[in-house]
């Protein structure tokens, strides 16, 4: 890293002289206040740029997870590059120089990654106004290439998937004049433009009725509606981020229930979608058949190439998913009880009396939607305990674990049956498949 920092102080001294490059190369540059950003960011610059013309900087949100300190933030940042993640491939496809800030997310209730209301509203600190931060970003990258002889264009284009694809598309509204086109994936709450819904405010990140309030301008819909932007889910997307207060306080909560209702993500994904469509002719929206929290990265490649120069929207054919294997129902293939379980890491967070389901998924997005994973225990068909929840996941090899915590009541109330052999029930086998035949015995 210090050879790395040598190299770009050189060549913030001598840029000038530097012919146009494009090389591969992974560049940091630090925080600087008197820019306008209190963090740091990254800049990739593929080997696929073509220099001979001025190229749009493309802009993702980091989206690695919370972080002890800078320290970690910042490697786990670099290595969405090193390890070829989807944002480095987009901007190779493209063709086009990548930025990525620097930004550490600390756990609790704050999430600077998806730009959560806490964030949001804040007004000092090195968090406040993220997305000004963010285009100061953009602003000192375009410097720092134009001494390396690449030229950019004025506006730019966004991409983010997940936490950062919720970054990117607020920042996409609050910034319709400075972007080009989006690409955005796994945002299946997307904020809408409106800033009532039939007598409710739709306050920040529901909708965009109190932009004013915080930003000191209001939604620029006109600007917004000549933005292309290409916005994907997966029809099995079940990571759903309504419940957890990092992403949704209590009252945005009440509000998307309230307007997009109060069935499963996927409901609500296609009750926003009935809102948004009329809305907003400039955002080609599509469902991946088969498909959880995961997209298509060549066709959002295929997007953002279409409209490097901008709108109006010139719509793709999206891959078609239709004959992928259907992930859902997930199947249980074994159950566990206490210190049976064959995890050979992680078994810290294992004791004695928890249950773990064994399936042959191996990513376990498809569990955080709390509501797929309750279970009813019984003994020789009749219900020992009901409503139970999942509570944890573990990942080992090719498989996930789910994880059921006993209270020490439940165990005693397990333990009162002379045949201590037991079968689990999902409330939701469309979801979680458990086959008849498997038990565990409570020791």
């Amino acid at each position: 890293m210090k050879k790395l920092l040598c190299c770009i102080a050189l060549l913030f001294c001598f840029g000038a002289v530097l012919r146009a490059e494009s090389t591969g190369e992974i560049l940091t540059f630090p925080a600087n206040p008197d820019k306008g950003f209190h963090w740091g960011y990254a800049l990739y610059l593929p080997k696929t740029m073509d220099t001979s013309k001025k190229l749009p900087i493309l802009f993702t949100m980091n989206d690695s997870g919370a972080s002890e300190n800078m320290q970690e933030a910042e490697q786990r940042t670099l290595e969405r590059f090193s390890t070829n993640q989807h944002e480095k491939q987009i901007a190779d496809g493209v063709g086009v120089p990548l930025l990525m800030p620097i930004i550490q997310r600390v756990r609790g209730e704050i999430d600077s990654h998806e730009w959560n209301r806490a964030v949001f509203v804040m007004q000092e600190g090195p968090l406040k106004r993220l997305d000004l931060q963010v285009f100061a970003m953009l602003q000192d990258a375009k410097k720092q290439l134009k001494k390396r002889g690449i030229s950019t264009t004025k506006k730019f284009l966004v991409a983010g998937f997940s936490s950062a694809g919720g970054f990117g598309w607020r920042w996409t509204m609050l910034h319709p004049e400075k972007v080009l086109a989006a690409a955005i994936g796994g945002e299946l709450y997307p904020m809408l433009p409106l800033e009532t819904w039939k007598s409710t405010r739709l306050i920040y990140p529901v909708g965009v009725g109190d932009l004013k309030e915080f930003t000191e301008k209001k939604f620029n819909k006109n600007a917004w509606s000549k933005v292309p932007i290409f916005l994907t889910n997966g029809t099995q997307d079940y990571n759903d981020p309504l419940p957890y207060p990092d992403v949704f306080g209590e009252e945005e909560r009440a509000i998307s229930k309230e307007v997009l209702g109060s069935g499963t993500c996927q409901e609500r994904w296609q009750q926003a979608q009935e809102i948004l469509l009329p809305l907003a002719p400039n955002v080609q929206i599509h469902t991946y058949p088969n498909m959880e929290h995961e997209t298509i990265w060549q066709d959002e490649i295929e997007f953002l190439k279409k409209h490097m120069n901008g709108g109006p929207l010139q719509a793709i054919a999206p891959t078609d998913t239709s004959d992928y294997p259907s992930i859902l129902p997930v199947r249980v293939t074994a159950l566990y009880f206490g210190q049976e379980a064959p995890l050979t890491r992680d078994r810290e967070y294992l004791s004695d009396t928890d249950l773990l389901l064994q399936t042959r998924k191996k990513i376990p997005f498809w569990v955080r939607y709390k509501q797929t994973c309750e279970f009813d225990i019984e003994n020789n068909n009749h219900i020992v305990l009901t409503d139970i929840p999942c509570r944890g996941t573990f990942r080992e090899s090719d498989h996930t674990y789910l994880q059921v915590l006993f209270s020490q009541d439940q165990i005693k109330q397990l333990r009162s049956y002379k045949d201590r052999t037991f079968s689990v029930r999902s409330h939701h086998p469309e979801f979680i498949d458990i086959p008849e035949n498997l038990t565990f015995t409570v020791k």
